[in-house]
């Protein structure tokens, strides 16, 4: 039985969330380029989560500035709010928009752990960690290492950003939403996720019970 509200921030980019964007022909304020909020990853994720936590509770912290210059101490301060929300559990649900041209003079495996260190800095919450959706290469391995040497759940979600099938290919006629995962995809991406998630969840409610 839950007996506190828990606390899940979604660490994430446009697959997480997007604001509208006319010029690209999106219209909606959630996870690009599911057909609706409920079918994204993130609200499925919830609706499940609900049924064995009902009081959790989820922040986003929209982390794309940060992806794109990750170096830049200010990208990082941006984000104090999603630390002062004290999570239990954090899902980092990045790493699609890191140009891997800059990891060679900012490898990027030292900011990937600055960035849960500055999240979580009384290391209390629980770390869960995706890879990206489209392979990412150097980045996701960097991702990859901070899972093992962390002992973070890790999550490979890599090989459904290769088939057609999970994307939205052919609803908008931007490309570059059409290559986000579709409502298949954000399913896949949901039940991959909430494996572990689902773990770690019972984990911390059996801890509650013991106290």
């Amino acid at each position: 039985m839950q007996k506190k509200e828990l606390r899940i921030l979604f660490v994430g980019n446009s697959i997480t969330w997007h604001p509208v964007k006319q010029e690209i022909g999106w219209n909606h304020e959630w996870g690009m380029a599911a057909s609706s909020e409920k079918c994204d990853y993130l609200h499925l994720v919830m609706r499940e989560i609900k049924k064995i936590a009902p009081m959790c509770v989820y922040k986003i912290a929209w982390v794309v500035q940060w992806e794109q210059e990750y170096w830049i101490e200010s990208n990082l301060e941006a984000h104090i709010d999603a630390a002062e929300f004290k999570p239990d559990v954090i899902i980092l649900k990045i790493g699609e928009n890191v140009f891997q041209k800059y990891n060679n003079a900012h490898p990027f495996h030292i900011y990937f752990k600055k960035l849960i260190d500055f999240l979580n800095p009384e290391d209390k919450a629980r770390v869960l960690v995706a890879t990206s959706f489209w392979k990412a290469g150097v980045v996701d391995e960097a991702m990859r290492k901070i899972a093992v040497e962390r002992k973070y759940p890790l999550v490979e979600l890599g090989g459904f950003g290769d088939s057609d099938d999970m994307k939205a290919k052919g609803l908008f006629e931007h490309k570059g939403v059409g290559n986000h995962p579709g409502d298949r995809g954000m399913e896949a991406i949901a039940n991959a996720i909430l494996g572990p998630l689902k773990s770690i969840i019972g984990e911390i409610s059996a801890r509650q019970v013991k106290k």
